[in-house]
This record gives structure tokens, sequence and C-alpha cells, in this order.
């Protein structure tokens, strides 16, 4: 790249809602700091602020412009840039707000050296390529691994097709290069994402197309054969993955893994099968339930955690009441909860049957507390046993002691010195509250079961 045009910038980076997006964020630090950029590590001193948006809920959308607005405070002369979800549908909003000096749409994010110098329709060398990849991820003792964007479903609450685009899957080969390199880098996990993870090499060989020629379509069960047999002691979780594409060969592969954990994030959103029908979601609460207690059977230990969206449009009392009794049913290990958000755009903006404030926030907490116990009932059987724990490169902050999480996604808490952090280490589960769990850290042999 030309040097003069390439002076050296301090930049910031934040970043608001998913893995995806600090996946992105992490790709677009790497991209500048190889063109000669430099990162600060305070806010106040830099030169460009980048935001790394997100849109799925309206206080998302409040943060982004906060942000801008207070970078601009900061540093009136410096340049903002804000990309992510929320521009690709609010950009003439967003490039309204003072101090913002360039939008750079999801797409264009690995042309962000070439935006911030202006060089028009240029590709740097450094950028060019289509897919965004990694070799470190600042801050985490894991690694993200985009795979795949885009989505094919339709959820009639979710803005997230709208601004995300078509399928795309990264290739294999692609994929284990960059897992590869993460792995000889020292990281321990590779979390595998996208925007729907499931759907990876639907755009490569779509499955109409595959099984009227008699041919197996490429899923995300060949990603994760062809990662099992990259060398290297560390384990690959998957982030999220709709119900449709837990496959039973995905199911017998996570069974025999050595490396894949034990647990699966299969978003649930309701309980009830009108409003799953509202919704827009292709299952019933029976063929949910019916996968799950497959998984259960098939996987031992393994850890089901889940989304759950309250206060939908028209969601009654009855509708509510079966989502509590349906999530017992699950029993899941974690569970996220979150209240409705109206999106420009989506169906749902149109339905009647808003539900208010106070009731709202009421049906939250009613579930919440009903996900604290399900968590405990599932970590109180480890109690004794011993667990594979990645520990995290820093100690807990109100206790000083290390933690970490299990392959099925149990956080830990125990005493040990810092030369455990970023290793997977045995750990024997001693004690544990609604809220916490600690044990005790040895070497393997030292650890009784």
């Amino acid at each position: 790249m030309n040097s003069q045009i390439n002076e050296k910038k301090r930049f910031y980076i934040h970043t608001l809602g998913c893995k995806v997006n600090q996946y992105e964020s992490q790709a677009m630090r790497e991209i500048l700091l190889g063109a000669g950029f430099t990162e600060c590590l305070s806010k106040d001193m830099a030169d460009i602020y980048i935001i790394n948006t997100c849109t799925v809920t309206q206080h998302a959308d409040r943060e982004s412009r906060y942000l801008a607005g207070m970078f601009h405070r900061t540093n009136p002369l410096a340049k903002i840039v804000v990309t992510g979800c929320y521009v690709e549908r609010n950009a003439d909003e967003i490039s309204s707000l003072p101090g913002v000096s360039h939008i750079v749409k999801n797409d264009k994010k690995n042309r962000i050296v070439d935006i911030l110098n202006d060089l028009g329709g240029a590709t740097s060398e450094v950028e060019r390529g289509s897919h965004l990849t990694v070799t470190g991820f600042k801050g985490h003792t894991k690694a993200f691994v985009k795979i795949q964007d885009g989505c094919e479903n339709r959820c009639s609450y979710c803005k997230v097709p709208l601004v995300r685009g078509v399928l795309k899957s990264k290739p294999i080969d692609v994929i284990v290069k960059e897992v590869a390199g993460l792995v000889a880098n020292g990281f321990k996990e590779i979390v595998l994402t996208g925007i729907c993870l499931g759907a990876w090499g639907r755009d490569i060989f779509p499955p109409e197309i595959s099984n009227s020629v008699g041919l197996k379509a490429p899923d995300l069960t060949d990603v994760l054969k062809a990662l099992e047999r990259i060398s290297g002691n560390f384990r690959i979780r998957i982030s999220s993955i709709e119900m449709k594409y837990v496959t039973d060969e995905m199911i017998a592969f996570i069974a025999g893994s050595k490396k894949v954990c034990r647990h699966l994030h299969i978003p649930l959103q309701s309980g009830d099968d009108e409003i799953l029908k509202r919704m827009n979601r292709p299952y019933t609460c029976a063929q949910y339930l019916g996968l799950i207690e497959k998984l259960k059977h098939s996987i031992k230990d393994i850890a089901i955690s889940t989304d759950v969206m309250v206060a939908f449009p028209g969601e009654t009392d009855a509708n509510f009441i079966n989502t509590m009794n349906f999530l017992k049913a699950v029993s899941p290990a974690r569970t996220h909860i979150f209240t409705y958000s109206k999106r420009d755009g989506t169906s749902a903006a149109a339905f009647d049957g808003e539900v208010n404030e106070v009731l709202a926030r009421k049906r939250y907490y009613n579930l919440r507390t009903i996900a604290i116990m399900l968590s405990y009932i599932y970590r109180a059987k480890f109690i004794g046993r011993t667990l594979d724990v990645l520990v995290e490169s820093k100690r807990d902050r109100q206790t000083g002691l290390l933690s970490g999480y299990s392959d099925n996604y149990i956080k830990v808490m125990f005493a040990g010195d810092d030369g455990a952090m970023r290793t997977i280490a045995p750990v024997r589960i001693d004690e544990m509250s609604l809220v916490y769990t600690r044990g005790a850290y040895g070497p393997a042999s030292d650890v009784k079961v």
C-alpha cells in the first residue's frame, strides 16, 4: 500500500452484539494492524473510532447512537466509522449523526483500510479475498471462528435476515487452515459461529439439488469431521444451532467425538405452539422436546442451553404458563431470556396484542427464577465428579479465584496459581449454589472422582 497514504493512525473498536460481530471486529483489527495502524487501549487517545453495531433490539440501536455521540464528544476531530447490522437499513439515520465520517456495510468490512484511506474502488493487498479470517482473538481465552453468514429462516420477529443477506458458507479448506492456525497460536477452544450456523453448506450444494441427483449435501457435520482431524489438545464448540439442522449423523458424531463439546445451544423462543406459529418457527413443542430427549439419550451429560422470548405480541397468561411448564420439561442447563422488541420491517411489527411493560417484566423474572433452578438441578449432578475446564486468562473479580468453563458449559471457580490459565485443567466439583459452582484443581492423578 502507498506509504504516504498509510500514515499511522490510532484506532479504537467498540463491538456490540453477537459472536459474529466479535469475530468480524477481530478480523478488522488484524487488517488495520497489518496495514500499519495502531490500536488504542484507551478511547480517549483515538484518531478513529469504529463502532461495530447490532440491531437485534431497540436497545442495541439506541446504544449505537449513544456511542457515536460519546466518541464525538471525546474527540471532535476524530473519524467515527459505523459498521455492523444497524447500518444495513439505517445508514441515513446514522450518517446524519455529528462526527460520523464513514458508513461501512457488513460485506465491506474486509476493505476497512481502503475506506479509511478514501481509496474508492481500489483493493489493498492486505484486504484481498472474499472471506475474513483471524489468527488470534484479543481479550479472549477461546477463539470464535465465523464459518457462515446470512439466514434462510424468516422468524416474524427477527430483523437479522433483512440485514445479513443470503447464505454464504466459508469453504472447508479455509476453515481448517484458520482453525489450525489458531490452535498453533495456543487457543484451546474454537467456537464455530455464524448467523445461521446450521445452514452451513446449503448455498454450496442446496439439498433440493443434491437429493435430486442422489448425493449427500454438505453440512455442518462435514466441518466438524474435518476439524476433528487437526492435531493438538483443543476442543470445538458449536455456538448456536436451530433444531432443524441437528441431524442424526451430527448427534452420532458428537457422541463419539474426542474434541466436540457436549453442549448444544438450541433456541426455543416459546413453549407454546400457538406462539411458535405466530413467530413462524418451523417446529412444534413436541418436535423440540423429542430432539432434546434424543440428545440426552445419545450424548452422556450433554448440556442443552436455549433462548426464550417473553411478551411476544398476543402472548396470553395461558401461553406464558405453557412456556414455563415446557421449559421445566426441557430442563436446560442454561437459559437466555429476553423480552420481545419491535423491529421495523418484520411481520410481527404489525401484530396486535402488545404486552404492557409491567407484565412483560413480571414474566421475564418469573421465567428467570425457573431457569436458575433448572441450571442448579443440572449442575448438581456433577458434585464429586471431575470435569475438564478451560481456565480463563483473568481471575473472577469478586472472589479472586480462577474460573473457566467445562466442555458441557458449566462455569467453575477454583483456587490455583496463574500457571493454570489458558489450559484445559481437571477440576473436581465440590460445592455449588444457585449462582456459582466451585471446585478443586489438581493434576489428573491427584483428583479423585
